[in-house]
């Protein structure tokens, strides 16, 4: 039944543990704060030590002065005579070319051409006050004193964009006004300069390069040319309208041009021929075709028509004669031509015949020769190749003749630089303020940092979600007291804070215990010094002044301290009844509290872990449960030892006490392992020393003293004496 009892107490205490914890998946801006006043002291002393430091380095530093010039930088110069060819053609995007002139500017090479113009050797200054402390400690360089002068002229010079537009600010900053002007305008004069020497240089050279370039254009030309004549003149090469032709391809050439115009006249001749042999063609048709008689044969055939004519309308013998005379006649001159035509292609088909075979002939000497013309074809084309090459280059040499003499540059200056009359800086009040937001936000980092490292009890919400337990009670920090003081605080001063605390643990104990009486709670701790056994004592008594008998036992066999707090002094306790030298009786003894006795420890033996695990241990309880209504076990911590391990498994109740700001979460995590391998009944979780005045991650508003009991705020001196305290705790001086 007994161990029935105390598996309903761990499922009460369990159902308990999980609807109370809740999970933080949430921002909580509060937990922030939080933070911050927790660490104020730190943040406050990193901002001030920051300010301090910025008001000393803003006072210890140099006056400096700042002259501006303006330039004016055009993607490309003006250009008189168009050549894509001069000046590079740079393609690439704007941005690339701006960001080449500023590095042009920043550059060593400009910066030794001022030095050397200006005679800086000897007055150029450092500005910079940790330039200045590395010069003071030695620490500069001083092998290369040019590289020097270079790197110390480049960290002061300036460069900045202007915005939406084509213009740069160049500015010097020196300690000395005039030379910052002096040295700004050296700048912006040598860099365009030097911009118009690469121009010219590079006309120059691309000069150079074009005549030695056309000087080996020319010999290579003189060479082809020479190659073409030999070759020509070797293989009989005749240059026709600039191409080269054998006797053979000319022969052919002409025969072919011959046998066209034969076989043309051919065609021509034979359709004549066809159609005045044509009888079925009418004769006024074949007329077309006797071009020697025309005119006649057309007299003729209209004679011949009009006596048809006068034939048709009065018909006669004389006329039919004279028709038959005059068809006759035409008839004549018709035959004529035909047997011309006969003659004339005769005479064509012959020569034509002729022609072909010369052609043939013609052909296959061609055939013979065209390796020739083809070798000769390959020397005409390098012969005009070189041609070309050699007259793009004589025309790009003049044309950048002329363009060079025009040469414009792409930089202006715009505005000099002025001998500035107001310093630049250092301007104290903006030192100082971006010196406390460094501070400020120094210390803010610094405290999350100390916050992130530290895994000390710090926050309920953290604290029940990383354990998985509730935080039955807050007990509030009481400065000033001695242990004895604070184990009877909750009967001496009922109306105080603390009191209110236990009274709350109390009643969360009740629920977690129900309608079980006689119940044994076991208060205990990861580690020494987190106030176990003044809550204990504190809990021991808030039930009885409720009323309940109550049995406290000082079960801490190794450093008791319960005998101390309540003011008993007895040689006999627990550990000589675990023992067998004394009985039940002789073991309580009685205290100033109503309702409460104590079992001192008594001896301390050498092996406690033992005694504790005894049957005498069991039966002391059993036997305590009939008398009492609530017994409550002081232990040992529980890392490192097994004593507590030993009493939570004898223990209806086990709670643990957390010193805030003070416990590891680790040790609490590890001490609560322990213990659930041992199976015991962990009811919750008792937070200690609370600094509700630090903040509010720990409270729900327990300041019981301000809201419930107000009798003492009617005396002037007390409250007085709180406003005191309250303002030195504020201030963490307390």
């Amino acid at each position: 039944m007994q161990q029935d009892k105390h598996n309903t107490l761990q499922n009460r205490s369990s159902h308990l543990q999980r609807s109370d914890v809740k999970s933080q998946d949430t921002l909580d801006l509060r937990e922030f704060w939080n933070t911050l006043v927790r660490h104020k002291r730190m943040i406050m002393l990193v901002g001030g030590t920051t300010l301090l430091l910025t008001l000393a380095v803003t006072l210890a530093s140099k006056n400096v002065y700042r002259a501006t010039a303006t330039l004016q930088i055009e993607r490309e110069p003006t250009k008189a005579v168009e050549i894509d060819f001069l000046g590079a053609g740079d393609i690439r995007d704007t941005r690339d070319f701006y960001q080449t002139q500023f590095e042009l500017i920043r550059s060593r090479a400009l910066a030794a051409k001022v030095i050397e113009e200006l005679k800086l050797k000897e007055k150029l200054s450092n500005v910079s006050l940790f330039g200045q402390f590395k010069q003071w400690l030695g620490l500069t360089d001083n092998t290369n004193e040019q590289m020097a002068l270079e790197t110390l002229l480049l960290e002061h010079l300036n460069l900045e964009p202007i915005k939406n537009s084509r213009l740069a600010a160049v500015s010097y900053d020196s300690s000395n006004p005039e030379q910052a002007a002096e040295i700004a305008n050296a700048v912006v004069d040598i860099f365009q300069k030097m911009n118009m020497d690469r121009r010219i240089t590079a006309t120059n050279d691309v000069k150079n390069y074009l005549n030695i370039s056309i000087t080996e254009a020319r010999v290579k030309l003189d060479e082809s040319v020479q190659k073409l004549e030999s070759y020509s003149r070797e293989h009989g090469i005749i240059p026709v309208d600039g191409k080269g032709e054998t006797i053979a391809s000319l022969k052919l050439k002409k025969l072919t041009e011959e046998l066209l115009l034969v076989q043309k006249q051919r065609s021509e001749n034979e359709s004549k021929y066809e159609l005045l042999n044509d009888k079925t063609r009418k004769l006024a048709d074949r007329f077309g075709v006797l071009e020697d008689n025309a005119a006649y044969l057309q007299t003729m055939r209209q004679n011949l028509d009009h006596l048809k004519a006068l034939q048709d309308k009065n018909p006669s013998a004389a006329q039919r004669k004279l028709i038959r005379q005059k068809e006759g006649e035409i008839q004549v001159e018709v035959d004529n031509k035909l047997s011309s035509l006969r003659g004339e292609l005769a005479s064509i088909k012959r020569r034509e015949a002729a022609i072909h075979e010369s052609t043939a002939r013609a052909k296959t000497e061609a055939l013979q020769e065209q390796d020739k013309i083809i070798g000769h074809s390959t020397l005409q084309r390098e012969v005009d190749t070189n041609q070309e090459l050699y007259q793009g280059l004589l025309q790009r040499l003049k044309e950048i003749s002329i363009a060079g003499g025009m040469t414009s540059n792409n930089i202006s200056v715009i505005d000099r630089a002025q001998v500035p009359v107001n310093k630049f800086k250092p301007n104290l009040m903006t030192n100082l303020s971006f010196g406390a937001l460094l501070g400020l936000l120094l210390g803010i980092s610094g405290a999350f940092l100390r916050e992130f490292m530290d895994d000390k009890v710090k926050s309920i919400n953290e604290l029940e979600s990383t354990t998985q337990l509730s935080v039955l009670g807050i007990v509030p920090e009481i400065l000033n007291s001695t242990p004895s003081q604070l184990a009877q605080l909750t009967i001496k001063e009922p109306k105080s804070s603390i009191a209110e605390a236990f009274r709350s643990l109390r009643t969360a104990m009740r629920f977690i215990l129900r309608t079980e009486n006689n119940a044994v709670i076991f208060v205990t701790s990861a580690c020494a010094g987190e106030g176990k056994s003044t809550s204990a004592t504190n809990l021991a008594c808030a039930y009885a002044n409720a009323g309940s008998r109550v049995l406290l036992i000082d079960a801490d066999l190794r450093n008791p301290s319960l005998h101390k707090m309540l003011d008993i002094n007895t040689p006999t306790g627990l550990a000589d009844y675990l023992k067998g030298n004394a009985s039940i009786n002789t073991l309580v003894q009685s205290t100033e509290v109503s309702n409460l006795n104590l079992i001192p420890a008594g001896v301390l033996p050498e092996d406690p872990s033992e005694l504790l695990s005894s049957p005498l241990m069991r039966e002391l309880l059993s036997s305590a449960r009939g008398e009492y209504d609530q017994i409550i076990l002081d232990g040992p911590p529980i890392l490192g030892l097994a004593d507590a391990l030993v009493l939570s498994s004898l223990a209806d109740a086990t709670l643990i006490a957390v010193r805030a700001e003070s416990t590891r979460l680790g040790a609490v995590n590890n001490a609560l392992k322990r213990l659930r391998q041992s199976h015991a009944t962990i009811s919750g979780i008792l937070l200690n020393r609370v600094a509700l005045h630090r903040g509010s991650s720990y409270g729900y508003g327990y300041d019981y003293s301000d809201y419930y009991y107000n009798t003492d705020k009617s005396k002037p001196h007390s409250a007085g004496k709180k406003a005191v305290v309250t303002t030195l705790r504020s201030l963490r001086l307390l």
